[in-house]
């Protein structure tokens, strides 16, 4: 008989993005507080999912790879998710592994434009957070921060980072439909991530008539209110539904997982969908 009571977190990053913890650390976070299985989806990289496994394996939590990968769409910056997405494919690596330069690319932009503006940052200092690992804005943020440029993580990105600040570079861009396209090539499952995030109902309809597969319904940046409008979205159109914190190992301030403990019975769901591909 299933257990009722099991709980899942859909969504969860590792250092091999722009988390704190390690794939194992993550893992075993997940077993102290109670998780049956946790997603780990980092930034378009599927590096930590062979460690998260072995150490799920290991102490008994599921892990389910995937991936989020970063899209635009109208100068909006938006995330779909890939679950179970084959992610030894050689042609998937390789894809990744283009987006990874980049996202190199692009941080030195950001610096760039910073310096332009009196705010000196060392880019190797960013390459060293990101430790190897696919860099991003918070490598950025953690840097502006401790050089005392910022008094917080969150002002970084208002001030200078953020979308539409002055320091800010679009990143590479892959529409949604490609992004879409991307997951289902690779046996993957399609998820909107974060639909509250964009503040447009008509992204979440232009990405269902692009073919994504679900919606994160539950997210820490979602009212109880928008988890109920896209609960009902989801429902009204057939798609699956997840959720999860968004985990990024305290660099928001906080752990944040386990915060959206979601029914095992969509992780159920979502596994009936990849058995039916």
């Amino acid at each position: 008989m299933a257990n009722t009571k099991a709980m899942v977190d859909f969504h969860v990053h590792t250092n091999c993005s722009d988390g704190l913890l390690s794939p194992d650390e993550v893992v075993r976070k997940a077993k102290e507080i109670g998780l049956a299985a946790i997603g780990i989806a980092d930034h378009d990289s599927v590096d930590g999912i062979e460690e998260a496994i072995k150490t799920g394996d290991e102490i008994g939590i599921e892990v389910v790879p995937a991936v989020e990968l970063s899209c635009l769409y109208n100068n909006n910056d938006i995330h779909v998710l890939g679950y179970y997405i084959d992610y030894k494919n050689p042609e998937l690596l390789s894809f990744l592994e283009s987006v990874q330069k980049k996202r190199l690319e692009r941080a030195y932009k950001i610096v760039g434009k910073l310096s332009e503006q009196g705010i000196n940052i060392d880019v190797e200092r960013v390459l060293e957070l990101s430790s190897g690992a696919s860099v991003g804005r918070p490598h950025i943020a953690q840097a502006l921060l401790e050089q005392g440029y910022v008094s917080s993580f969150n002002e970084a990105f208002w001030k200078f980072i953020g979308y539409h600040c002055p320091a800010y570079v679009p990143k590479m861009e892959i529409n949604p439909q490609e992004g879409i396209n991307l997951i289902k090539k690779f046996a993957g499952i399609s998820i909107l991530a974060h639909p509250g995030s964009y503040h447009k109902d008509d992204i979440v309809y232009a990405l269902i008539a692009a073919g994504v597969e679900g919606i994160e319904v539950w997210h820490p940046e979602h009212s109880e209110n928008s988890a109920e409008h896209y609960l009902e979205i989801s429902q009204k159109n057939g798609l699956l539904i997840t959720g999860g914190s968004d985990c990024h190992g305290g660099r928001k301030g906080k752990i944040f997982m386990g915060e959206i403990r979601v029914p095992y019975h969509y992780l159920s769901e979502l596994k009936q969908k990849r058995f039916e591909k």
